[in-house]
């Protein structure tokens, strides 16, 4: 028995080096070993931030391992500067399976469940790097902050906020195939916004109810049911969209401000819009 569990562990050891080594490894193990942190002293999971049991103290230090980068804004829509926040997810095991979205979206085939965390103002290191979606990244240091727009003189209604590490370091750890985004619908965004936060989803057959707004380019998007749910331009415009415009589908990340949002990251995650 201890001859087998020593060979798994060599095993699993083996495994992570192969896909946390240089930028040119590849992560393609079948039983995703990769997006498992390490354990070890001070390491923590995005699962456990966003499970909040305990609840990480806000201002403190973080130590993630090996967490894919999922969207990077790198699109400047207001002009002023306001580009460079991160988007990474983690594959956790899927626990209890009885509750498909808590703490974090259950994966359609229940293998496991994906944990997303953004990274607000982060540096990097190497000081040259600058991570590319589908990047692994350890992310060390910074603080862990609940964004509740406190200070923007209105905070955000019924304890919403976004959950972010702030002023992280973010260090090389590797390549993984991209993630594959999580079917939902707009009622469900709607509904359990906050389990999602940061996760990369896409949805069917959208329709624009609204033109954009003259401040942010956001329009009020809506599937059979309900209405209330932002196609906010953050991270890519959405040409020629206008109130009646629809689309096949949408492919984003659900974030929060004042109501929940879904931010396309290019024009590839607009499909079929006519």
């Amino acid at each position: 028995m201890a001859r087998n569990a020593l060979a798994r562990s060599l095993a699993l050891s083996l495994s992570l080096t192969a896909c946390v080594g240089t930028r040119d490894a590849v992560c393609d193990e079948p039983d995703r070993s990769c997006d498992l942190p390490p354990s070890g002293a001070g390491s923590l999971t995005v699962r456990s931030l966003r499970a909040r049991n305990p609840r990480l103290a806000e201002g403190a230090g973080v130590n993630l391992r090996a967490v894919r980068v999922t969207a990077i804004d790198a699109y400047d829509e207001t002009q002023s500067g306001r580009v460079g926040t991160l988007w990474a997810q983690e594959f956790s095991p899927p626990g209890d399976v009885t509750d498909r979205f808590a703490p974090c979206p259950l994966l359609p085939d229940a293998s496991g469940r994906m944990c997303a965390i953004s990274m607000f103002s982060p540096s990097f290191s190497p000081t040259g790097y600058r991570p590319a979606v589908g990047d692994l990244v350890d992310v060390t240091g910074g603080a862990y902050n609940e964004f509740t727009c406190a200070t923007c003189g209105s905070p955000f209604a019924e304890g919403n906020f976004l959950p972010q590490v702030a002023t992280a370091v973010l260090v090389r750890a590797g390549v993984a195939p991209p993630v594959e985004p999580i079917a939902v619908t707009l009622d469900e965004i709607l509904a359990h916004h906050r389990e999602l936060m940061g996760i990369l989803v896409t949805v069917e057959n959208v329709t624009a109810t609204s033109d954009p707004d003259a401040r942010f380019g956001e329009m009020i998007i809506a599937g059979p049911a309900r209405t209330g749910l932002s196609l906010a331009p953050q991270l890519t415009p959405s040409p020629g969209a206008r109130a009646g415009t629809r689309w096949d589908r949408i492919t984003g990340v659900v974030t929060y401000f004042y109501n929940p949002k879904l931010l396309p990251r290019s024009p590839g995650d607009l499909l079929g819009q006519r």
